[in-house]
C-alpha cells in the first residue's frame, strides 16, 4: 500500500478586527453613562498632568449658547435654566444592565448575543412581547436555540421576567416559590381569567374545591406580581439624573444641544505642555511626551463620543418631530437599524451609544431607548397604549369599555387593526384592571 504525503504551503488572506486597548476603551467610553464618565476622567486628570478640563468663562458661554440659537448650529455648551436640579426627573437604575450582569451565569459564550438582543426586547414590566419566531426570523438563528435561551434568561432573577404572558409570568414565579405550589398552578394555568375578574364562586364551581381549599391556593396567587421588573427597581435607591443632551424649540425649530456636565470639554493642559516642549529628550520628557498622546487620544475619543450621541439626538429629533411637537400618543415606531442606516453607523454602535444617557425635550427626560420601538401602522407601541389610556379614561363609569370595544374603537378611529388578546395584553403591561374590574372600582 503506497502512502502519499503531500505537502502544500497555501496563502490566504483573512480579515479581522483586532480588539486592541485602546478599541476596547473607545468602546467602554461609547458606552459610560454621564456619572461613569466623570469618575473615569477624575481617574485619569489625577494621573495625567497633560489632560485638563476646559472651564469656560460664564459671559463667554451665555454669549455662545445665544449665537447657536440664532444660526441653528451644532452646540456643545449649555444655558444653566436647561439643567435645572428641578428639571430633572429621579429613575431607577437599568434593569437591561441588572439583567445583563446575570446573563453569563446561565448562558454560553456562543449564547450571549442572542440573549442580549431577546433582553433588549423586554417592555417596562420585563415582559417579552416579541414571539420566538420573530426573534429567530431577526437574527437568523434557529428557533430552538432562541427558546431554549429564552426559558434560561426567566430563570434569572426577578422571578417571571421575560415571560411572553400574564400568566407565563405568574407561573415562571411559582417555579420559584419554596412551597406545594400545585393547587395555584393548576388555578393559573386553566382558570387564569375567572382568577382576574375575581370570580371565585364560578372557581368553587369548576374546580369541585371547597372554600378553604380555593383560599389557600388563591393567597398563593396574590403574593405574585404582574410587574418583574418593580421587583428590580423598587428596593433600589433613587436617583438624579442629568440629561446628556436637551432638545429645545427656538423659534420653531428644534435646536439639539450636548450638556458639557455630562460629557466635559478637555484640553490640554499649557503649562505642563510648555515644561515638556522645553524639556530635552530625558526622562522627564519621554515621561510628559507618554501622558501628551493619552491625553490626545482621551480628548479625541470623548469628542467622537459627544458626536455620536448628537448625531443620533439629531436623527431622533427629526423622526419624532411630531412627539416633541404634541405628546406619546404621535411617538412613530423607530428603530435602532433606522437610525444606524440614516446616520451610516453600525447598529452596534447605536446601542452602545444610546446606553444608560438620557434626553431632556419639551415632553419631559426620557432615556434613548424609550424611542426605539416597534408598532402598527406607523403608530407606535407605545402610542397605542397611551391611547387606550385615554380612551378608558373618558370611558361611561357605568358601562367601561370592554377589550373588544377597545378594539373596535382603535379600528374606526385610528384604522388600528388590533385582536381583542393584543388589547387585553398591553391593558395588563399597563396595570389597567378589566372593565368588569373597573366597573366594581366605579
Amino acid at each position: 500500500m503506497d502512502l502519499a504525503l503531500n505537502l502544500d504551503v497555501n496563502l490566504e488572506q483573512k480579515q479581522e478586527l483586532v480588539m486592541t486597548p485602546k478599541l476596547q476603551m473607545a468602546i467602554k467610553l461609547l458606552q459610560y453613562s454621564s456619572i461613569e464618565l466623570k469618575e473615569f476622567l477624575e481617574d485619569e486628570m489625577k494621573d495625567n498632568p497633560l489632560l485638563d478640563k476646559y472651564e469656560e468663562r460664564e459671559d463667554h458661554l451665555d454669549q455662545r449658547i445665544k449665537n447657536q440659537y440664532q444660526s441653528y448650529r451644532y452646540g456643545s455648551n449649555y444655558n444653566q435654566e436647561d439643567f435645572n436640579y428641578e428639571n430633572m426627573v429621579t429613575y431607577q437604575p437599568n434593569l437591561l444592565e441588572y439583567l445583563e450582569n446575570q446573563l453569563y451565569e446561565v448562558l454560553t459564550d456562543d449564547e450571549i448575543k442572542i440573549g442580549k438582543y431577546i433582553l433588549g426586547n423586554l417592555d417596562e414590566k420585563g415582559f417579552l412581547p416579541r414571539s420566538v419566531n420573530q426573534i429567530a426570523k431577526e437574527l437568523d438563528a434557529d428557533i430552538k436555540l432562541v427558546e431554549k435561551i429564552t426559558k434560561k434568561i426567566q430563570q434569572l432573577e426577578p422571578a417571571g421576567i421575560a415571560a411572553r404572558s400574564l400568566k407565563e409570568c405568574y407561573l415562571s414565579q411559582l417555579e420559584q416559590v419554596d412551597l406545594d405550589t400545585n393547587d395555584a398552578e393548576f388555578l393559573i394555568a386553566e382558570y387564569l381569567d375567572l382568577i382576574l375578574t375575581e370570580k371565585n364562586q364560578e372557581l368553587l364551581k369548576e374546580t369541585k374545591w371547597n372554600k378553604k381549599r380555593l383560599t389557600k391556593a388563591l393567597q398563593v396567587i396574590t403574593k405574585l406580581t404582574s410587574n418583574p421588573a418593580s421587583l428590580v427597581t423598587e428596593h433600589k435607591k433613587t436617583q438624579y439624573i442629568m440629561p446628556d443632551i436637551v432638545i429645545k424649540k427656538v423659534n420653531n425649530k428644534y435646536v439639539i444641544v450636548l450638556n458639557d456636565k455630562a460629557s466635559p470639554l478637555l484640553r490640554i493642559n499649557p503649562y505642563y505642555y510648555e515644561v515638556m516642549q522645553k524639556s530635552k529628550k530625558d526622562d522627564t520628557y519621554r515621561y510628559l511626551e507618554k501622558k501628551f498622546k493619552s491625553a490626545l487620544w482621551i480628548i479625541k475619543s470623548i469628542e467622537q463620543r459627544r458626536m455620536t450621541v448628537y448625531r443620533i439626538a439629531k436623527t431622533i429629533a427629526d423622526r419624532q418631530k411630531n412627539f416633541l411637537d404634541k405628546g406619546v400618543k404621535y411617538l412613530k415606531p423607530l428603530t435602532m437599524q433606522d437610525i444606524a442606516d440614516e446616520i451610516e453607523m453600525h447598529e452596534s454602535t447605536v446601542s452602545r451609544a444610546t446606553d444608560n444617557k438620557f434626553i431632556q425635550t419639551p415632553r419631559g427626560i426620557f432615556d434613548f431607548k424609550f424611542f426605539f420601538c416597534g408598532g402598527v401602522n406607523d403608530i407606535s407601541t407605545i402610542s397605542i397604549k397611551a391611547i387606550i389610556i385615554e380612551l378608558i379614561k373618558d370611558e361611561n363609569k357605568k358601562s367601561p369599555l370592554s377589550d373588544n370595544e377597545i378594539s373596535k374603537l382603535l379600528k374606526n378611529k385610528q384604522n388600528l387593526k388590533l385582536s381583542r388578546r393584543t388589547i387585553a395584553k398591553y391593558r395588563n403591561e399597563l396595570g389597567i384592571p378589566s372593565s368588569v374590574k373597573r366597573r366594581k372600582k366605579y
